[in-house]
């Protein structure tokens, strides 16, 4: 068994590696943030749709997938 730092060992671990590492309160903060990064994404696209095209209902749920959310 070799414990990893997050420090020394990007790109080595999955994302659910790296999960199983935090603590509750890293885990919740790093929820926040990603919910926080992808509601501003999803507005830029809303505001932009000429750029991005529409987004249907069905077509947020598909990308929020995507995220495991």
């Amino acid at each position: 068994d070799e414990t990893f730092s997050f420090k020394y060992s990007p790109g080595k671990l999955r994302g659910n590696q790296y999960k199983s590492m935090m603590t509750k309160e890293e885990l919740e903060e790093e929820q926040r943030v990603q919910r926080e990064q992808l509601a501003a994404i999803f507005r830029l696209m809303k505001d932009k749709s000429d750029t991005f095209g529409e987004m249907s209902e069905g077509d947020m749920k598909e990308q929020l997938r995507l995220y495991d959310i």
